[in-house]
């Protein structure tokens, strides 16, 4: 079999929430598209051999309620949910590279030992307060990988990245059809309620993908007109200095 490109691998052709990544990150999100393709490799050794396999689909729909904002986070045959699910890996993902823990390992999304195999969405927090002696909440937690997020987005957006202009995946995701994905030729993908679908053949679709990058700033508090943030966004995130200069120089966005 011969071997797909490499930027063929975890193509948004076939898992949806990557072209966010793909449009927003400056680099390669390698932990960003793990936080996804891990899980797909588990449910996908579920869906060749359900007697042993562990990782159903409605184990995967638990682990995008409580980690990715709502079930439709683990259903491929739509665009919706996927703008808020993208924001909240990206979130998780930059805090664990904060605290430099492993990214195979973490965030623990899933368990062998636990009922419906739902990990613990709070153990960096509680690994973290322990280490440190403060108490540090889940949420709390999150706000800071918000709050790094943001301040490289800043960043790019003062060194000449211009927001929804510049926010888009790579031409060929519209055009061209995914004919396979390494380890998953046959683009096999959990689709409503849990039923196994495939994406072979398809491409990203342009309005879809519009849509669901508005949801995506809606949810930062960006505006969405331009994918700039706003000063709201950065104030509540205690960014008031990155806000005034964004500001001064013309790259904040309406409220």
């Amino acid at each position: 079999m011969r071997i797909p490109q490499h930027n063929d691998l975890y193509t948004s052709r076939l898992y949806i929430t990557h072209a966010i990544y793909q449009a927003m990150e400056p680099r390669r999100a390698m932990q960003q598209y793990h936080a996804l393709s891990f899980h797909m490799s588990k449910w996908l050794d579920w869906v060749r051999n359900p007697e042993e396999g562990l990782f159903s689909s409605e184990v995967f729909r638990t682990i995008a309620k409580r980690f990715w904002g709502s079930e439709l986070g683990a259903d491929f045959s739509t665009y919706d949910g996927k703008g808020l699910a993208a924001m909240m890996i990206q979130n998780r993902e930059t805090i664990k590279e904060c605290l430099v823990v492993c990214d195979y390992l973490w965030p623990i999304q899933d368990q062998r030992d636990t009922e419906n195999h739902l990990g613990d969405p709070a153990f960096e927090s509680k690994v973290l307060s322990a280490v440190t002696g403060n108490d540090i909440s889940e949420e709390e937690l999150n706000r800071v990988g918000a709050r790094v997020f943001n301040l490289q987005r800043a960043i790019h957006v003062r060194e000449g990245h211009s927001g929804r202009a510049f926010d888009y995946p790579p031409e060929r995701r519209f055009t061209d059809p995914v004919k396979y994905e390494y380890l998953n030729t046959e683009c096999l993908v959990p689709g409503k309620d849990g039923e196994v679908i495939s994406r072979k053949g398809m491409t990203l679709d342009r309005d879809k993908f519009e849509k669901m990058r508005d949801d995506y700033y809606e949810h930062r508090g960006w505006d969405v007109a331009t994918g700039l943030q706003t000063r709201a966004s950065l104030e509540a995130l205690d960014l008031k200095e990155v806000a005034d200069d964004l500001e001064q120089k013309g790259l904040l966005g309406s409220a």
